[in-house]
């Protein structure tokens, strides 16, 4: 049986034969076309006992798909079946493949790979998507994400959005133990930290890192912690204006909601 549904922002059809149901998807995979497909996958017979997902027409993978596939492996999994997914490269996937949840992920394997390395890697795509939301959803001009070497306990920048030298050198790698900053200041007590106007903050006050902020048009900042299910630091996010700024509710929930995301995503 064939079964051919169309949505924007998604295009899904479903090719359903005896012991093996695959869905195959175009278009992107963002907050609406997760929902979408959750629709779908939720109207799909329970006793499939083998689920192939096939995404390599899919443009745009976002943090609410990659999260729909890690319920769905897990559901696939307790009902005693196996969960498959084609055609996408995506290091977030790869660790979830690497860990068990997937039966299958059809992308190419790199030889001596570890799986440290891949949770690595996967930190810090997690970290810049959280970026482009994060600044999508609070109209931030600047921002950047930092990923915590374990084996130094420091944050290094592994994206960012309009900064220059010197700020990109003097913020390439912040010590947690000590450094006088906000993401110092949010590593350290492991809760976002926001800063409404860094002129008259006592983490900026008289500091290098305030001069640097000044000179970089940053007035005001929020620092928020990466952190994973088993509650270790993954890394940091942050998001800066360039005038003072009262961070509302409103602005601190959708942050929030990007973090949680992001926390779920992490290893």
């Amino acid at each position: 049986m064939v079964q051919s549904l169309s949505a924007s922002p998604i295009e899904t059809s479903v090719v359903a034969r005896p012991g093996r149901t695959v869905v195959h998807v175009e278009g992107q995979l963002d907050h609406g076309g997760t929902m979408m497909l959750m629709k779908e996958l939720s109207d799909l017979p329970a006793h499939c006992r083998r689920l192939v997902l096939d995404f390599s027409r899919v443009s745009f993978l976002g943090f609410a798909a990659v999260e729909l596939v890690e319920v769905v492996a897990e559901q696939v999994r307790a009902a005693g079946g196996q969960l498959e997914v084609r055609g996408v490269d995506d290091p977030r996937l790869r660790a979830l493949h690497l860990s068990g949840g997937l039966r299958a992920l059809r992308i190419a394997e790199t030889p001596g790979v570890s799986t440290g390395r891949a949770d690595g890697r996967r930190n810090e795509v997690v970290l810049r998507q959280a970026l482009a939301t994060a600044l999508r959803v609070t109209g931030a001009p600047m921002g950047n994400v930092q990923f915590l070497d374990p084996a130094s306990d420091t944050l290094r920048i592994s994206a960012q959005r309009g900064f220059h030298h010197p700020f990109l050198s003097y913020f390439r790698s912040v010590e947690v133990a000590g450094h006088g900053s906000a993401c110092g200041a949010a590593a350290r007590q492991r809760r976002p930290v926001f800063v409404e106007d860094i002129r008259a903050s006592p983490l900026f006050v008289g500091t290098a890192a305030g001069d640097v902020l000044h000179d970089a048009g940053v007035r005001a900042v929020a620092s928020l912690p990466v952190m994973t299910p088993g509650g270790e630091l993954a890394g940091m996010l942050s998001v800066h204006r360039a005038k003072p700024t009262v961070w509302a509710a409103e602005a601190r929930s959708e942050l929030g909601y990007v973090i949680q995301a992001a926390d779920r995503l992490a290893r």
